[in-house]
């Protein structure tokens, strides 16, 4: 069975050396940068020059850049295509131990390892977040120290390390261009559960995940940081294939112009301005087309 392994790069040489010495030798590696600015692309090149590299010209998201690996991938008939971010670091059988769980059960369409904190002292709060509002019989388990199950079903894991048989693209396709930066791996698994496969977490392998996850940050009110965060969770509410909220966007925009109206009344001009502006950044057409076409059987956003 063919495994390939993609990492999505961008200024990672604070991790990339540690993370491919813990990956080579265990699969196929497929990497994808994201125009980095630092050494990140020579490193790779005069350190791991057999890693096949696609260098692009601009940052095309974390979604996009996947896309093009994964469409490798499977050109090259991989069976298996495992993500990982650049900032992991993975255990030496990590990749035959996923391959066993995912032979083994055939339904699932993504399986994740457990995920520790950089410094292995802690579990990852990503993950963490996942588990506790998803995956009770795993905490059990763990808590009181029961035999632990190969597989442990959810709803969601974060993408830091997910391992995918060929068959959830060519069912659910690719990452949604719709998302540039996080929301990406929600919207993926809200369509792998739509189109009836499972998702699950195996303890049987840990990795590091050095995060900076950011999505507690509360960025300034106006900034470019503020309207990202505000339209990424637009985006994974409103384009979910499970739901029927997108039918409600332009309540959403009548809300944010009666916000609108209500500032300028209030003298709140610059309340009056971020209700305008998340006015426009609601954009009714993408999230509908995103969900007609996200409910299609296909491998959509692959070359």
């Amino acid at each position: 069975m063919k495994i390939a392994t993609v990492i999505v790069t961008y200024n990672g040489m604070k991790w990339i050396d540690q993370c491919l010495k813990s990956l080579v030798g265990q699969s196929e590696i497929i990497i994808v940068d994201n125009n980095s600015s630092d050494n990140t692309i020579n490193f790779i090149k005069d350190t791991y020059p057999d890693i096949k590299l696609f260098a692009q010209n601009e940052n095309i998201g974390f979604g996009k850049a996947n896309n093009i690996g994964i469409s490798h991938a499977l050109k090259n008939d991989a069976d298996f295509i495992f993500l990982l971010n650049q900032d992991t670091v993975i255990e030496k059988d990590t990749v035959v131990k996923l391959q066993e769980v995912a032979t083994a059960n055939t339904d699932f369409g993504i399986i994740s390892p457990i995920h520790s904190n950089g410094d292995s002292t802690s579990l990852d709060l990503s993950f963490l977040y996942y588990i506790n509002n998803g995956c009770p019989d795993f905490i059990s388990d763990s808590v009181l120290g029961k035999k632990k199950k190969a597989i442990y079903p959810l709803k969601m894991v974060n993408a830091a390390a997910w391992f995918l048989p060929k068959k959830t693209f060519e069912i659910v396709g690719g990452f949604d261009p719709l998302f540039f930066l996080y929301g990406e791996d929600d919207n993926f698994c809200q369509r792998v559960l739509y189109h009836n496969l499972k998702i699950g977490i195996t303890p049987s392998t840990v990795i590091k995940h050095d995060s900076g996850n950011n999505y507690k940050v509360d960025f300034p009110k106006g900034s470019k940081d503020y309207y990202n965060k505000f339209l990424n969770r637009i985006k994974v509410k409103f384009a979910d294939v499970n739901s029927q909220d997108f039918r409600k966007i332009n309540k959403l925009k009548r809300h944010f112009l009666k916000e609108a109206l209500l500032s300028v009344v209030k003298f709140k001009f610059n309340e009056f301005r971020i209700n305008t502006t998340k006015y426009k950044l609601v954009d009714k057409k993408s999230l509908e087309n995103s969900v007609s076409q996200n409910k299609q059987v296909g491998k959509k956003y692959l070359v």
